[in-house]
């Protein structure tokens, strides 16, 4: 079109926002005979003069479009001249906005006509698919199409369709050898070839289908180690929990030590005044007598409280297990509860590193070594046995009433400044101080255990390939201070995303 004097009408003004709609006003695919001329049209929404880009996707054995970029007309609608090449192939014709939405239209060359392929898989494997693509191309064989599996290659024929009805691949070249994928989210993969479809017909095709391996790196599962038997655990966690009480009070010592901790929890400036209080009023001659005089020894207390913690929660492992995307055929197990306590209180070290791979059949393999400080999983038993039994909010809470911290108080009746209550209060914070102190003497001294895990089961995988759960057994070795004892028991573990959604 030309204006009044005869020079070119200047191009439509470009719409430089993007539609939210772009589709091709044809359906695919297109089928066309070698060299042949054909329009395509695209149609944005809603309507503009949208910028609209085409390119040709796949080996398109020559075929050509006469304009790459057009702009649509006020209707927001564009078209191009796309030349068929003059040997048969299988390509798409993309239609692009800038920044914006794009659509593919497949597009199929033959002298002797198309015909359709029903798509059925072959699958003996244990994996459920949700769904299923087919992808038919020309020009590549099923070992060129693994190296990029299971994405469909660029330029393919694509049909979609449900776990339980084959897939109809319309508009298949006829006279060519046509390669043929299926393939279910990124879990499973097939490919085969067909060259006896002809032209007018439908023909099955029957793809052989096999796992893609699983995606050990996408792996976050919360994770849970129960022990169903143990033969020798008791006795290691006996001579955990006597470790711990000689750490929070030495036999034959405790009004001792109970004296020292409350002097320790006074304000550092009565320190001297406390000390000199006690010698001279015999406050450890009375703080003897107390103590034996309560109905059970605070060190025999603690015991009971720990024996029942362990019976009420006995030693279960809780936590995360990451995939380690730097360290194939490994993951860092997070561990975030150890019994009865998290593990600011158990001692875990996060994360371990432990060997994660995969088997056939979706059989997951985890072995590793866990570090723990037993001395804290006891303490942790112990604050459950005090609430259970003494209805407390704490160990040191629990210990302030069987110590009968008020009594003894009145008892060493004070100094200035800090008169029977206060005294009866630094008691409190005393048996506080010593029973942190007997937590944590372990760490300190650098008696960690360990916990050896060997634990094998099937899994369940997303359609990304990523674990969702994991059913497993395991067999392990507990160590510590030169005892063993030998467990087993059951792994549970589920996604993190299962769990959020």
């Amino acid at each position: 079109m030309s204006d009044e004097a005869g020079s070119p009408a200047p191009d439509p003004p470009t719409n430089t926002s993007s539609p939210v709609i772009l589709a091709f006003e044809e359906q695919g695919p297109l089928q066309l005979a070698p060299g042949q001329l054909h329009t395509v049209w695209v149609a944005g929404q809603p309507p503009a003069p949208y910028e609209v880009t085409f390119t040709l996707l796949g080996d398109a054995a020559g075929a050509w479009v006469d304009r790459t970029t057009v702009v649509a007309g006020e209707d927001g609608r564009a078209s191009v001249q796309l030349h068929a090449s003059s040997l048969g192939s299988t390509f798409r014709l993309r239609a692009a906005t800038k920044d914006g939405p794009a659509a593919e239209l497949g597009v199929s060359v033959s002298a002797e006509g198309f015909g359709a392929l029903r798509v059925l898989p072959l699958y003996q494997g244990r994996r459920l698919a949700k769904e299923w693509t087919a992808s038919v191309i020309t020009g590549a064989t099923c070992e060129e199409l693994a190296t990029v599996a299971p994405e469909a290659p660029a330029g393919a024929l694509v049909a979609h369709g449900g776990p339980d009805e084959p897939l109809i691949v319309a508009g298949a070249p006829v006279g060519l050898t046509l390669t043929v994928a299926l393939h279910s989210g990124k879990i499973m993969w097939g490919c085969t070839s067909e060259r006896e479809l002809q032209a007018g017909s439908s023909r099955d095709v029957w793809v052989p289908v096999r796992d893609l391996p699983i995606d050990l790196a996408a792996t976050s599962l919360n994770t849970k180690l129960t022990i169903a038997s143990a033969d020798g655990l008791d006795a290691l966690l006996d001579t955990a929990t006597d470790e711990m009480l000689d750490a929070f009070l030495p036999a034959g010592a405790e009004a001792a030590s109970l004296l020292d901790a409350m002097e320790r929890a006074a304000p550092p400036d009565q320190a001297p005044e406390f000390e000199a209080r006690r010698r001279e009023h015999g406050w450890d001659t009375a703080a003897e007598a107390h103590v034996a005089a309560l109905p059970a020894s605070l060190r025999n207390r603690c015991r009971g409280w720990a024996r029942a913690g362990q019976e009420a929660a006995p030693l279960t492992i809780d936590g995360k297990l990451n995939g380690a995307k730097d360290m194939p055929g490994s993951a860092l197990f997070d561990v975030s509860w150890l019994g009865s306590a998290p593990t600011e209180n158990t001692g875990g070290r996060a994360p371990d590193v432990m060997t994660w791979t995969a088997d056939p059949g979706d059989v997951l393999r985890l072995a590793g070594t866990l570090s723990w400080v037993p001395s804290l999983y006891v303490g942790g038993a112990a604050a459950l046995g005090a609430t259970l039994e003494a209805e407390a909010e704490s160990v040191p809470a629990a210990l302030a009433a069987a110590a009968d911290c008020a009594t003894l108080g009145d008892v060493l009746v004070g100094y200035s400044g800090c008169n029977s209550d206060c005294m009866a209060t630094l008691c409190a914070s005393g048996l506080g101080i010593l029973w942190h102190d007997g937590l944590e003497a372990q760490a300190k001294a650098g008696r960690t255990g360990e916990i050896v895990v060997n634990a094998s089961g099937e899994a369940q995988v997303n359609s990304a390939a990523a674990p969702i759960s994991w059913t497993a057994d395991w067999l392990g070795t507990v160590r510590y201070g030169g005892l063993e004892a030998s467990v087993e028991g059951k792994v549970d573990a589920v996604s993190t995303d299962v769990i959020a959604n």
